[in-house]
């Protein structure tokens, strides 16, 4: 196989199943926003897909919730959980388990139909995607 191809490969897995796995300590302290200046897209362009993949999650998952990027951070700083930020405004957990889990699905298939990753491989992530969302939106973070 092409060393290119498996690199990129490579690279979508992990970024994938790093923000689904990694510390979201660190997913809150990206999701600031406080910053007033617009973003250098040259500078983004050069980003770990691993942060991209994360600050995606972070937003999707504040926007799913119906909060800010900041109070999901600061909600994750005091020691609350992502069940525990949801339950507080009124989203079901398993509502908000699902819509992770089906974008990640999304993402994962846009990945094997654009060749980044085999669908024998897209299958492996997507079947360990559920474990990892519960795992991650229960975790908390003190």
């Amino acid at each position: 196989m092409d060393i290119k191809l498996r690199s990129k490969q490579l690279v979508a897995t992990v970024a994938l199943a790093g923000a689904l796995t990694a510390g979201t300590a660190g997913v809150a302290f990206a999701a600031d926003s406080t910053s007033t200046t617009a973003p250098n897209p040259s500078a983004q362009q050069v980003r770990h897909p691993f942060l991209r993949a994360r600050r995606a999650l972070v937003g999707f998952v504040a926007k799913t919730i119906g909060i800010t990027r900041v109070e999901l951070r600061d909600g994750l700083k005091s020691g609350q959980s992502i069940a525990d930020i949801a339950g507080a405004h009124n989203v079901d957990v398993q509502t908000l388990v699902n819509a992770i889990v089906t974008k990640v699905d999304q993402r994962v298939d846009q990945a094997v139909q654009n060749g980044r990753i085999t669908s024998q491989r897209g299958d492996t992530i997507k079947s360990k995607v559920p474990d990892r969302v519960n795992t991650l939106v229960n975790r908390h973070f003190t």
